[in-house]
Parts: structure tokens; sequence; C-alpha cells
């Protein structure tokens, strides 16, 4: 019974930390971003209509379930930029991550919708269309 309530407890806090990292990720809806802090295949995407910034790192589990996804839209759509959070660091308070997988739709270089964790190909496909 003890196991039981212990893993109750654990996936409650991780899904209440999920729901944290994404309202605060949200607060960043609406800001424009510092583009000097990005390389220029970046650059480029911030200034064009809209894009898909995906932020991870290589040792996040998840990430690595989200990275062939992303790597699939980019495939598709030429305006998804992946961004290394392990490689460039000052990149995650700018946006509010606080962790990854995160994944935000841009119109051009203002923060259009922020989603965290695992998300499909579709759902982010169909949220790009009506950005």
């Amino acid at each position: 019974m003890e196991i039981a309530i212990t893993a109750l407890t654990i996936i409650i806090l991780m899904l209440a930390l999920k729901f944290i990292m994404q309202k605060r990720a949200q607060k960043s809806q609406g800001k424009s971003i510092d583009t000097s802090l990005f390389d220029e295949e970046i650059k480029t995407l911030l200034n064009g209509n809209k894009s898909i910034l995906y932020f991870y790192t290589p040792t996040c589990g998840v990430c690595k379930q989200q990275t062939p996804i992303i790597d699939k839209l980019k495939e598709e759509l030429s305006m998804v930029g992946k961004i290394d959070l392990s490689q460039n660091q000052s990149a995650a308070p700018e946006f509010g991550i606080l962790g990854t997988p995160t994944t935000i739709l841009m119109k051009g270089n203002v923060v259009g919708e922020v989603f965290v964790g695992l998300k499909k190909s579709d759902f982010l496909k169909t949220k790009f269309e009506t950005l």
C-alpha cells in the first residue's frame, strides 16, 4: 500500500511540475525576443513571418522521443529551428523555459504559443498553420 501511495505522490508531483513549467513558459507569450542570442539560422527564422523553435537537451529522455518528431516536421516545414539548451543556456531565460522539451511557435520574433513536453507532429502542424 505504501508503494502505491508513494507512486501516486510522485505522479502528482510530476504533473504539478509540468503544469508549473507550462504556465511559466506561457507568461512569455507576446514577448519580443532578443535575436542576438542566436546563430544565423535561428535569426533568419525569427526574421520570417512565423516559425517553430524547439528547445531540447541531449540528455533529456522525453527530448529523445520529441527530437525525431521535430526532425520530420523540419523536413516538411522549412521554418523549424532546434536549439540545444546545453550549448545555448542564455536562451532559456529569454523565453522563460524551465524544462525540456519546449516547443515555441513564433510570429516573427514575438512568442506566439508555448508547449512543454512531448507533442505530436499533427498537433504542432495544426497549431502552426492556425498561428
